[in-house]
């Protein structure tokens, strides 16, 4: 019985130690390291401001994005021209920006510009929708506490995209739940294994030695 069991969890261990390892790794070189706990329209024009709970050592982004339309957009070398400035003043607690939301002027960065919105992404890259994001912080949260932030984006100065949407998002730095189930089961697995496999060399060590000391008597 001893032996059966532990020939059961080196296989099971074994399988979960790869799968889990595979899974989990393979999500976790492609996490940002921003994990979205909330998102909120936003109207441009008018002034945003929000408080939520925050926890003690966690660090917080504030993303600011508008998404434009594609029909219209002038075309150079397979990627589309998006010319737009929105004066931007935007906070989360300390981390302060004032500026312009502007896709040519980093750290504003245009997402989706192919010319072609059908081409596969490659994965990890940003999404398909033609989006300018700018990113406020990161910001440290000391204690649990609640913590506020605040967008005021205004109007396009040059008109020559059309907007289709506007939001916030804001990020913590916690895994998504997918990395650490894949990697506690990786982890659950290599327990699994090495306890099997401690049961099948017990078993033989105690099956040997019986065997020694029934000959001796004989």
């Amino acid at each position: 019985m001893r032996r059966r069991l532990g020939f059961v969890l080196v296989i099971v261990g074994l399988v979960a130690a790869i799968v889990g390892t595979a899974s989990g790794c393979g999500s976790l070189f492609t996490f940002s390291g921003r994990h979205p706990i909330a998102a909120a329209p936003l109207v441009i024009g008018t002034p945003l401001r929000q408080v939520i709970p925050a926890q003690a050592g966690r660090r917080y982004t504030l993303a600011v994005q508008v998404v434009f339309d594609r029909a219209g957009l002038e075309e150079e070398s397979g990627a589309l021209v998006v010319q737009a400035q929105l004066p931007l003043v935007a906070s989360l607690e300390s981390a302060k920006v004032s500026g312009t939301l502007d896709p040519d002027q980093p750290p504003n960065v245009l997402y989706g510009q192919s010319a072609n919105p059908s081409a596969r992404a490659p994965r990890g890259a940003g999404p398909r929708e033609l989006m300018v994001e700018r990113l406020i912080g990161p910001w440290v949260a000391t204690a649990d506490r609640n913590i506020e932030y605040a967008v005021d984006l205004g109007p396009d100065r040059l008109g020559r995209a059309r907007i289709t949407d506007a939001r916030i998002i804001l990020y913590d730095d916690r895994l998504p739940r997918a990395i650490t189930v894949a990697l506690g089961a990786a982890g659950g697995g290599l327990i699994a294994l090495i306890f099997g496999t401690f049961l099948l060399l017990f078993r033989r060590g105690r099956s040997s030695r019986g065997g020694a000391r029934r000959r001796a008597v004989v």
